[in-house]
Order: structure tokens, then sequence, then C-alpha cells
């Protein structure tokens, strides 16, 4: 499986500053690069703890792909203003690729993050390669992230995404075994189709359909 790729984060380059696509493929177009500014978190928009690090996030891009991203913590802010960098570092995928061969969205990040493609970049160039990953991953299906999370209701949380809601889960252990719990848990057109962050804040600027929080 072959994947575009492309990074947004804080960084001066170009004549630019602040929060922008500072690196993207050939392959990724001027409006998926615009979704993924609008999708990506900025400044202290990233909430982590001992047990999520980073944020694993899926969301739907113009044209037809889809995009498997992380987010987590750079140094200290350039500008001064405090807090750290958030650097997001996303993969797009053929949706329709992922359709027929059943893949999961979060094995392919899992994929990813083995074959070090999705490691933090201080200094990223502005033009990056496509990326090959494995051909073969999880199927959706029941359960890929094992015995659902104590303390949790997955059928009730299953039935308010298969209702059209949109789901806040405040979750202190494991967030992205939680999701794939979740993902595995639901049909198979909804699992593909719905947009997942696991450690965001909530934002209008970013609709995730399921957001999951400490």
């Amino acid at each position: 499986m072959r994947a575009d790729q492309a990074i947004y984060t804080s960084l001066p380059r170009a004549g630019q500053s602040g929060y922008h696509v500072v690196g993207r493929s050939r392959g990724v177009s001027d409006a998926e690069a615009r979704a993924l500014a609008s999708w990506s978190p900025s400044h202290d928009a990233l909430v982590v703890d001992g047990a999520n690090r980073a944020s694993v996030n899926v969301h739907p891009l113009p044209g037809g792909r889809v995009a498997v991203s992380r987010t987590c913590e750079g140094p200290p802010e350039y500008s001064g203003r405090g807090g750290r960098q958030i650097y997001t570092h996303a993969l797009l995928l053929d949706a329709e690729g992922l359709r027929r061969s059943g893949a999961h969205p979060i094995a392919v990040f899992r994929d990813a993050m083995a074959l070090g493609i999705l490691r933090y970049r201080a200094d990223p160039p502005p033009t990056l390669d496509e990326v090959e990953l494995g051909r073969c991953h999880p199927p959706i299906g029941p359960g890929p992230g094992g015995p659902p999370p104590e303390g949790l209701d997955l059928a009730a949380l299953r039935s308010r995404l298969e209702s059209g809601a949109s789901v806040e889960v405040r979750f202190p252990g494991d967030r992205l075994r939680l999701a794939e719990a979740l993902l595995g848990s639901l049909r198979r057109e909804l699992a593909e189709a719905l947009s997942v962050s696991t450690s965001l804040r909530p934002s209008s600027a970013r609709p995730f359909r399921l957001c999951l929080l400490p």
C-alpha cells in the first residue's frame, strides 16, 4: 500500500510562520493541504497523559481519500509564546482501497509506526517522499483491540454512534486501544466512515465524530 504524507506544525519556513503545512509529498493537492490544516491541531490543542503521549486521528479529505495521522509534542514553541510545539504527521490513503482490503485505519497507523514513518522530525523537508506501507493489515471486524476496556459500555457508545451523534468519551487508560475496540464493534460501513481522535480537545474546526479524552 502506497501513501502520500504531509506534516502540519509550527515552523518558520519560506516566509511563513506559525502553524501551516510545512512539508508534503507531490501527490498532496492544495485542497487536501487546506483540509489537513483545518483538521490538524495547533497550540494547546493536544491533551496528553501518562497512558497517551500522542493522539491518533482519522478523518476524511476532499477527493475521497482519508487521513490517518499522529499528533505529538515537540520542543518549546519557537515563537516564545509558551507551551510546546504541536506536530502532526499525516498519511493520505485511498479510501476505496481501504474498503476493498477491509483494512482497519488504526492497523495502518500501527504499521506506519513500526516502520518509523511517523517519527517526529525537527526539520522536515518541504517535499516529502511517497511512502510504502505493508500490504496486509487486520480487517475491520469484531474486537480487533481485544477485550473492551473495563468500566465502559461499548454497546451504549455504539448505539449513539449508529444514531449519527457525535460522541465524546473520557477515558484515562489507553485510548488507542479503546478506539480499536469501538471501531471493531461497529458495522463495517460506519467504521470506515467514522472520524476519530484519541487525545485532541474538541473544536468546531475539527468535527471528529468520536473524540476520546482523558
